[in-house]
């Protein structure tokens, strides 16, 4: 009579391989799912907090600006084709927010990026009479922005202090 050796036959070693590979797929498909949430979440939380400081940049410029300059004035707007506003602000300085085709820039006695990597942008005055002396002062300023490959990013600015319409 034969003795049975101890050990574990060619079958039952095959499945255990093919369950192992199996359980390998699925824990593989559930870490590059969760490798590629975690790095979308975070490349859109970075564009929202680049465009958020920038709009808070822009937003606390024009919120004192003391004059627009009306080189830069067509007849609805502060805009030289919507991308550009030129500004006094209260300490008299003069300062531009433009765009020159991929950054906003805020120029003072050189060009600051504000942000880079953008696909569009717009500045908008609107004029109204604000104050109830029967002038067309700057009622607000809107701006937005879209970053390539997220959203638009937007805000309204009103003016802390009187802006006639220039001449």
């Amino acid at each position: 009579m034969r003795r049975r050796e101890a050990g574990f036959t060619l079958i039952e070693i095959i499945v255990t391989l093919v369950l192992v590979a199996i359980l390998s797929v699925f824990a593989g498909l559930f870490i590059t799912t969760f490798l590629n949430g975690y790095f979308t979440i975070k490349n859109n939380s970075d564009a929202a907090m680049k465009a958020q400081m920038a709009l808070d940049r822009m937003s606390l410029e024009l919120q004192d600006v003391g004059a627009v300059s009306a080189a830069v004035l067509n007849p609805i707007s502060v805009l030289t084709p919507n991308t550009l506003i030129t500004y006094t602000n209260q300490a008299g300085e003069v300062r531009t927010i433009g765009f020159d085709g991929s950054n906003i820039y805020l120029a003072t006695a050189a060009n600051n990026v504000l942000i880079d990597n953008i696909d569009n942008f717009q500045v908008n005055a609107v004029y109204g009479n604000v104050y109830n002396v029967a002038a067309n002062d700057v009622a607000y300023i809107d701006i937005g922005f879209t970053v390539h490959g997220y959203s638009s990013f937007s805000t309204r600015v009103f003016p802390r202090n009187r802006i006639p319409h220039p001449p």
